[in-house]
């Protein structure tokens, strides 16, 4: 065993492999858990200590499908829209304005928002229109400055299209009649300029940044694009991520396309709310993951939740934090709470989640989701992804089993310190710049 450099001690850890609950400590050694442990922490000279005093360790979160793009409109849910007037008028007429200096602030704003809520992963659906245009790249380089300074582990998947689905366009013509800002010509490009963009991107794979090929939506995808986007997945040995079955219309057909291009199943489907049970079953055979986002769901006018039905077909589910223009917020614990009851009122089966559930989807069953198995646990070799909770305050009494009281009394601000592959990006509630 390597020696730690790190050792996080006196607390609970929650460690989500199996049902173990250690009271004790871990040791950190590079990027990965060397040691883990009942009771108190042996010397470790040179090791960096942080006590956890009594409160919970627990893994990173992941959000399995989030844009940060529109995450400078957070009060953009305030009254109701329907979809098109939110996609169009809301989130398309900001980020097809952005520069390279809004789309940093955006990040920023994301990425700070993940680090106070202990969200350590992220699966990132980016973009600002215009797929490969000098702006495009531009923005996609000050997001990538950004996502490597914050030290958490980010997935770009820049997004692309080549087409535009024909019942779109009443709507799309009157929003952009009425907002210059919206510009039809911004939301999809060439097919071959779409696969060029993508190529480029993945340049950027490393350092703490994965990039992904990304398809809006498979109705906006031709069957060329969504072929060339997996077979740059399959190049990197990365995943192809998409919205997918969001809408009644793009429901028809697309998992069967999306599949036909990707028959090794490394797709992480976003949504899947009308998505058939035979289609699900489909995509769980394969190997595909699922990624859940019931807060943007509900504000954005969704009346089912389809999380009974894709748990059920055996897909791994992880939670999304979603758009920053309907989800406001960077909290996991909030989206934890949101998929119980969205669950509960509009679920699609005859069994309902529970709090460990929605804990497991928050960490290690989302991770699994986006092929990330060694993410999302505490044990020895997992990746080192660890976040301390305080439980001291008055809203932890009484104080329950673990996983109802992380979903049910934890609060963002609890997090006193988050440590990311071995690096420690929060000490005290304070963060700390990533080297």
């Amino acid at each position: 065993m390597s020696a730690p450099t790190l050792v996080v001690e006196n607390g609970v850890l929650v460690t989500m492999d199996g049902d173990r609950l250690v009271r004790g400590w871990l040791g950190i050694a590079g990027d990965r858990i060397v040691a883990l442990a009942e009771g108190a922490a042996p010397p470790a000279p040179g090791a960096r200590r942080v006590d956890a005093r009594g409160g919970y360790v627990r893994p990173g979160f992941v959000s399995a499908h989030q844009h940060s793009m529109d995450a400078l409109l957070p009060g953009s849910a305030a009254r109701a829209r329907a979809f098109p007037d939110w996609l169009f008028g809301v989130h398309y007429a900001e980020v097809l304005g952005h520069g390279p200096e809004r789309a940093a602030e955006a990040a920023r704003r994301t990425a700070a928002g993940l680090l106070r809520a202990g969200v350590t992963t992220v699966v990132g659906c980016w973009g600002v229109g215009d797929a490969g245009s000098a702006r495009s790249r531009e923005c996609l380089a000050a997001t990538v400055e950004v996502a490597r300074a914050s030290g958490l582990r980010w997935v770009l998947a820049p997004i692309t299209g080549d087409r535009l689905p024909a019942a779109w366009a009443a709507d799309l013509a009157r929003i952009a009649a009425a907002d210059a800002r919206v510009r039809p010509d911004g939301l999809t490009t060439s097919t071959d300029t779409a696969l060029a963009f993508t190529a480029h991107a993945m340049e950027a794979d490393g350092e703490g940044v994965t990039v992904w090929p990304c398809a809006e939506l498979p109705e906006m995808a031709s069957d060329g694009l969504l072929r060339g986007l997996a077979s740059l997945a399959e190049h990197s040995g990365g995943w192809v991520t998409t919205h997918l079955s969001a809408s009644p219309d793009g429901a028809r057909g697309a998992v069967d396309r999306v599949l036909g291009a990707n028959p090794a199943g490394r797709v992480l489907g976003a949504h899947l709310t009308h998505a058939e049970p035979a289609e699900l079953a489909r995509l769980a055979r394969a190997g595909a993951g699922a990624a859940h986002c019931p807060s943007s769901t509900m504000l954005g006018g969704g009346s089912t939740s389809a999380l009974g039905r894709v748990r059920e077909a055996g897909l791994p589910v992880g939670l999304g934090l979603d758009n920053g223009s309907l989800n406001g917020t960077a909290d996991m614990v909030l989206e934890m709470r949101h998929a119980l009851m969205f669950d509960r009122v509009a679920g699609t089966t005859g069994r309902r989640v529970d709090a460990e559930t929605v804990l497991r989807m928050a960490t290690c069953e989302g991770a699994v989701a986006i092929g990330r198995p060694d993410l999302g646990v505490l044990r020895v070799g997992a990746a080192a992804d660890v976040v301390v909770v305080d439980t001291s305050g008055e809203h932890w009494r009484p104080r329950t089993d673990p996983a109802a009281a992380m979903v049910f009394q934890e609060r963002a601000g609890d997090v006193t310190d988050v440590v990311v592959g071995g690096r420690v990006l929060m000490s005290a509630r304070e963060p700390v710049p990533a080297q």
